[in-house]
């Protein structure tokens, strides 16, 4: 009777042990827990819906603007962010559909705000520039966000060649006017005919912490003109720091000084083409007249 009371009483605490461990491992988070949001192993249940070529027709409006539910699989794994999981910036999803409660400001939350939570430094830089100012002040919508230039899934290392060759399109979204004088510029026209050396909008404005130039830390203020030109330019002065750059010629309020020699070269150029048109008019008219086009005019 005793062996038969010890035996159900080991029975009794392994199944005690087996059900408190079973219990623990629920209650307790899974050891990878901590590191899914770094580990894009989860993303097949998001690429499931989101990575089907059906997608690629059906959008959803977010604050008046289509978005596309169809995310290139492909692109994203080959991109900088590829070995991450979606929820590391979509923040709160779950697979299935989506209810409101985590769709609720997702675009702003995976476009600006979930990036601090990597790029702590570069976010702070961000929020004390001009577009930081306006995002997080005054914006009315417009201003851009992080994945605006970084895109969303298709994020290029910023010093690729490739990532360097958009720079200057992705600012002219927003700032057309001043790509066209850029254009005009030496830098404008080396770099388009394939000297990717040359200056573009960051390298003069900077990336993160673009200021006006009204800023004493703008990089294109009076104070660090010099500098920012001596960073391609060694041994550059405020001589060379003067050069005139984003100057319309045949606008007056960018320059009237500009504007003035512009005006009169058009008008030099009028002339000399109006007196080579008179006076080829009257050449033919006299050859005319005087018989210089008749073939038996030497009898």
């Amino acid at each position: 009777m005793t062996r038969r009371r010890a035996a159900a009483l080991a029975v009794l605490l392994t199944v005690a042990a087996v059900l408190g461990l079973a219990a623990a491992a629920v209650a307790s988070p899974a050891p990878s827990t901590a590191q899914s949001a770094l580990s894009g192993t989860g993303n097949d249940a998001c690429f499931h819906c989101h990575g089907q070529q059906d997608m690629m027709s059906r959008k959803i409006d977010v604050d008046g603007r289509q978005k596309s539910l169809f995310v290139d699989r492909a692109l994203y794994d080959a991109s900088r962010h590829g070995g991450l999981a979606c929820t590391s910036c979509h923040i709160g999803f779950k697979p299935g559909l989506h209810d409101a409660g985590q769709t609720r400001a997702w675009l702003i939350t995976a476009k600006l705000t979930a990036c601090g939570n990597c790029h702590a430094d570069v976010f702070d830089m961000y929020r004390g520039s001009f577009h930081g100012s306006l995002v997080f002040g005054k914006s009315s919508g417009e201003a851009p966000v992080c994945a605006d230039c970084h895109e969303a899934h298709n994020i290029m290392p910023p010093d690729s060649p490739e990532f360097r060759a958009s720079i200057d399109g992705l600012c002219a979204q927003c700032h057309a006017e001043q790509l066209k004088t850029y254009l005009d510029s030496y830098h404008g026209k080396a770099f388009y005919l394939g000297d990717a050396k040359t200056a573009v909008c960051t390298d003069c404005h900077g990336g993160h912490k673009i200021l006006p130039p009204s800023n004493p830390e703008s990089m294109v203020s009076q104070q660090n003109l010099v500098a920012t030109c001596a960073q391609c330019h060694p041994g550059a002065n405020e001589n060379f720091a003067g050069f005139m750059v984003h100057v319309d010629p045949q606008s007056p309020s960018s320059s009237f000084a500009v504007w003035t020699f512009y005006a009169l070269y058009i008008m030099l150029i009028a002339v000399v083409f109006t007196f080579g048109f008179v006076h080829t008019a009257l050449y033919i008219y006299r050859g005319i007249k005087d018989g210089l086009y008749r073939r038996n005019r030497h009898g």
